[in-house]
């Protein structure tokens, strides 16, 4: 499973306006789409999470999926530019329940959100 959060969404809508905030979640929905397997199963989680279940797949493949996402998003050409923190969780490891797998996907996306955060902060 993953599950992906759109960073800095606020300062989007903030910035740009909430018609900017909404085309960037309906951005990172196409992303989603466009590097998901035809069996993959997305939804919109929450404001700004996704989930997407990845049918049979391992933690090499969950990986290499994550990192297409991220790497289509970070290197998009419309503005804003866009990120999101990916967590990933796999089954039965992390758990074997949807509600486990969630927490545990979840447990990783906000340890590389503040990882991420703690790396812009550092570097500006």
């Amino acid at each position: 499973m993953l599950l992906l959060d759109l960073d800095d969404l606020k300062a989007i809508n903030d910035k740009y306006g909430h018609l900017a905030g909404n085309r960037a979640l309906k951005r990172l929905s196409e992303v989603i789409k466009d590097h998901s397997r035809g069996t993959d199963l997305a939804a919109r989680y929450g404001g700004d999470e996704f989930a997407v279940v990845l049918i049979d797949a391992d933690p090499s493949m969950a990986n290499r999926i994550a990192q297409r996402m991220d790497s289509a998003l970070r290197n998009g050409r419309e503005q804003p530019p866009l990120s999101a923190s990916i967590g990933i969780s796999v089954y039965p490891e992390d758990g074997r329940t949807a509600a486990e797998l969630l927490e545990a996907a979840d447990r990783q996306l906000y340890k590389r959100k503040k990882a991420a955060h703690t790396q812009r902060v550092s570097a500006g």
